[in-house]
């Protein structure tokens, strides 16, 4: 069972990063980190022996029964906000399958269901059945990650065509999973790398934890080999997100300050000579796509428009459960005020803050805590995929070394006057 164990995660592990990749290629979201999620169940129940359940499968259970309650709970407020307001329209366009005119129980609602339900299996096992000596194999899909990544690019500078054979996955329309995009550095295009992610912005929320994580884990090589895969992803959500952590790593600590500084001066330092040697690229990553001139930022003016409008037009009920899970697809912040309302925009946030707040930032520690800080950034700014499998495992393994963390914090001790010390205290 060990060996078994051992296996399936080094293979889940190594698999994370692989979001363009279908098992099944008529079956949409049958990437290999979702179907190895839905295969862990199986190595849950049996660790099971003979009616004997071990305390983290009990913890894992409950856990689960409470993310299954609050799901039922969303769906039938928001169904029920929808039935009796007899809505007809939402206001707007940016809906997942827009084709699809159902108002109550869209297909969608199942679909989007299912990537939720893999997340939560992913960052549930993380979270209550890792084991340290598993780290390792972390690392080795972030190792995949960035070469996938490096081959991709540079296949692209020596052939000028993309190099991408691992993606199957089409979308809506027949866009591709893994959208290989360009940038023209002085007349010179230049692949922007993605490795096996949808595009750029989805592949900073996966670069930059594994980044911090290899950084605080001493991984030089495997650092540099990420930093290299941020900055020519020209991402302007990663290049913000890199610097805001770098600079809280920097300055609340005193470890390691010189190194993260470094890198700080460092991003700073390209950054300045893309302004002065490259300033339509800059322009065009930076201030263009934040006065919404270029494609990128009028689509994003766009969304905030849109769910404008349309939290206008809301009920109380849907200001409470949303409209339905899996609805419309928006920043990550919109789409979950718009699909799950007040009380799953909390919850979302609750889950992820707590193990920024709470983790300490030592060695050990800080990767993860700065990580999921950079997720929560990247959501802020302009992330719109909420179902990444790399994001749930960093929230499981947060929760673990939070949970480590707890444990090795020593416990107040109190010190209690023996009855003869108590004999000598005078009395009036």
């Amino acid at each position: 069972m060990r060996r078994i164990e051992e296996i399936f995660v080094a293979t889940w592990c190594v698999a994370m990063p692989m979001t363009g990749t279908l098992l099944l290629p008529w079956v949409q979201g049958t990437i290999p980190p979702y179907m190895l999620a839905f295969g862990s169940v199986v190595l849950v129940f049996l660790k099971i022996r003979s009616w004997n359940v071990p305390p983290t499968v009990v913890r894992y259970l409950v856990t689960f029964s409470f993310v299954f309650f609050l799901w039922l709970l969303l769906l039938a407020g928001s169904q029920l906000g929808l039935a009796i307001s007899d809505r007809r329209d939402f206001g707007f366009v940016y809906m997942v399958d827009p084709g699809d005119f159902t108002v109550v129980l869209r297909s969608t609602l199942f679909t989007q269901s299912l990537y939720l339900l893999a997340c939560v299996l992913i960052a549930l096992y993380f979270r209550y059945f890792f084991q340290e000596r598993w780290m390792r194999y972390v690392f080795w899909g972030a190792y995949f990650l960035a070469i996938y990544g490096i081959y991709e690019w540079l296949f692209f500078l020596v052939f000028r065509e993309s190099g991408d054979f691992l993606v199957n996955r089409t979308f809506f329309g027949g866009h591709t999973a893994s959208w290989s995009q360009l940038v023209s550095f002085g007349g010179i295009d230049l692949l922007r790398i993605k490795s096996t992610m949808a595009e750029p912005s989805v592949f900073a929320a996966a670069v930059i934890p594994y980044l911090f994580l290899a950084m605080d884990r001493g991984k030089v090589v495997l650092s540099l080999m990420l930093l290299f895969t941020a900055v020519f992803s020209t991402s302007t959500s990663c290049y913000i997100a890199l610097t805001a952590c770098l600079l809280i790593r920097s300055f609340r600590t005193g470890e390691l300050r010189g190194v993260y500084l470094s890198l700080l001066v460092f991003v700073g330092v390209f950054l300045c000579c893309m302004d002065v040697f490259y300033p339509e690229s800059f322009r065009d990553l930076f201030q263009d796509k934040f006065n919404g001139y270029n494609e990128s930022g009028a689509l994003r003016l766009n969304d905030l428009a849109s769910v404008e409008d349309l939290l206008q037009t809301f009920s109380p009920a849907n200001w409470i459960f949303g409209v339905g899970v899996g609805y419309a697809y928006l920043q990550v912040p919109d789409a979950l005020l718009v699909n799950s309302g007040l009380l799953g925009l909390g919850v979302f946030l609750w889950v992820f803050i707590k193990p920024a707040w709470f983790l300490p930032m030592t060695p050990g520690y800080a990767g993860l805590k700065i990580g999921i800080m950079g997720i929560l950034i990247l959501c802020a700014i302009s992330l719109t995929e909420q179902y990444i499998p790399s994001t749930w495992m960093f929230l499981g393994l947060a929760y673990y070394k939070l949970e480590e963390y707890r444990k090795s914090r020593p416990k107040p001790s109190f010190h209690v006057l023996e009855s003869e010390t108590l004999s000598e205290i005078p009395t009036s």
